[in-house]
C-alpha cells in the first residue's frame, strides 16, 4: 500500500509540472535570421584519400545578415530601442567599410588551425574577378552561448575566426566571389554565387587542387 501511495504521489507531481517552451524564442532556425544566415553560408572539406585534412564553414556578413542578427539578438536580450539602435549603427558602419566573414575551421592537427597567426600554414584570400584581396585582419572569436545559438554551423571542435577584408570596390553581396583557404594541406574554395539564396556546399578536393 505504501508503495502504491508513493507511486501515485509521484505521478501527481509529474502531472503538475508546467510545460516549458524551448529557449531561446525565436530559435535559430526561425524567421529572417535563418533566411539571411543560410543565404550567405557555405561549407566544404579538404580530403586526403579517406582522411579529412580540414573542414570549414563561413557566413558572409553583408548588411542584410548584420541587421537580421541585430534584430534576433535584440529580441533575445530584450534590448531597448536605444540599445538596438546603437548596435545597428555599429553594424551598418562596419558593413560600409569591410567585407567580413565568420569562419569556423576544424583541422585534425590543432597546429594547422592557426589562421590568426602571422605564419599561418594557410593563405586566406577573397577571390574576385579583378584579383585576390588579402585579409586586413583575422581574429579569434570567443564561442559563447550566443554564438552557438546564432550559428548552428559552428561545431564543438571548431575554432572560429572573424576574417575582415578591406573594401576595395562596391559591396560584393550581389557578385560572384570565393573565399579561399590554401596551403600544404590542400585548397578549399567556398564559392558564393550572385542570386543564390540557399546553402550551397563547397566542392571537396584532395591535396592541392589545380
Amino acid at each position: 500500500m505504501r508503495r502504491l501511495l508513493l507511486g501515485a504521489a509521484l505521478l501527481l507531481a509529474c502531472a503538475r509540472v508546467p510545460f516549458v517552451e524551448p529557449q531561446p524564442i525565436p530559435q535559430a532556425d526561425q524567421g529572417a535570421w535563418k533566411v539571411e544566415r543560410e543565404r550567405y553560408t557555405r561549407a566544404g572539406k579538404i580530403y586526403d584519400g579517406f582522411a579529412t585534412n580540414a573542414f570549414a564553414s563561413a557566413v558572409y556578413q553583408p548588411i542584410e545578415v548584420r541587421e537580421a542578427r541585430v534584430d534576433r539578438v535584440a529580441t533575445w536580450r530584450k534590448l531597448t530601442v536605444q540599445e538596438k539602435g546603437a548596435l545597428l549603427a555599429t553594424e551598418r558602419d562596419e558593413a560600409a567599410r569591410w567585407d567580413d566573414f565568420l569562419l569556423a575551421l576544424f583541422t585534425p592537427d590543432r597546429a594547422d588551425n592557426d589562421l590568426d597567426t602571422a605564419r599561418s600554414v594557410w593563405r586566406v584570400a577573397l577571390v574576385l574577378p579583378e584579383g585576390d584581396v588579402l585579409p586586413e585582419k583575422i581574429e579569434l572569436v570567443h564561442v559563447d552561448a550566443t554564438v552557438r545559438e546564432l550559428y548552428p554551423n559552428v561545431g564543438d571542435f571548431d575554432v572560429v575566426y572573424r576574417v575582415r577584408f578591406p573594401r576595395v570596390s562596391d559591396a560584393i553581396a550581389g557578385r560572384d566571389f570565393t573565399l579561399r583557404l590554401a596551403g600544404s594541406r590542400g585548397r578549399l574554395d567556398l564559392r558564393f554565387a550572385a542570386g543564390v539564396a540557399e546553402h550551397v556546399p563547397a566542392q571537396s578536393g584532395a591535396g592541392l587542387n589545380p
